[in-house]
């Protein structure tokens, strides 16, 4: 029993273009990778933001502690707020440059034709690891300044 629609002989010009990669013609793509991308920009920025607010925590603290009437204890201690700030900018510019990296090497992976183009994801761990470091030195340095 044969098919209504039998399925058409290819032409060897056919083949020859089946075999070199075509670009990924679909729009959605390329806006979900934008999307991705602009998110990554958004997390550097606030990454950054972030770097100056633990830089200008422990002048913030001091404020509070004399507003309270207090005598803060941290004044023999070295404030790491300001390094750690400085730390956090640092890693948010990596971030942006980083995020620009990948994004421009996967819309070039999907002109070239690669649909789903492997990415790495030990940068994106690498920035949750640093903000875990980070938010427990900051809780120590809380700890410091409170008692």
């Amino acid at each position: 029993m044969q098919s209504a629609q039998a399925e058409p002989t290819r032409s060897a010009e056919d083949r020859a273009s089946h075999a070199i990669p075509r670009p990924v013609d679909d729009p959605r793509v390329y806006l979900a990778a934008e999307r991705t991308f602009l998110a990554w920009v958004r997390t550097s920025v606030a990454l950054m933001g972030f770097g100056f607010l633990i830089a200008r925590f422990a002048f913030w603290m001091r404020e509070y502690a004399e507003l309270q009437g207090m005598t803060p204890r941290a004044s023999s201690q070295p404030a790491i707020s300001p390094w750690l700030g400085f730390g956090m900018v640092v890693v948010g510019v990596l971030v942006c440059v980083t995020a620009a990296t990948r994004h421009n090497a996967y819309i070039s992976a999907l002109r070239r034709g690669i649909a789903n183009p492997p990415l790495k994801i030990g940068w994106s761990l690498s920035v949750a690891a640093i903000l875990a470091l980070v938010g427990l030195a900051m809780s120590v340095q809380i700890l410091l300044y409170s008692t």
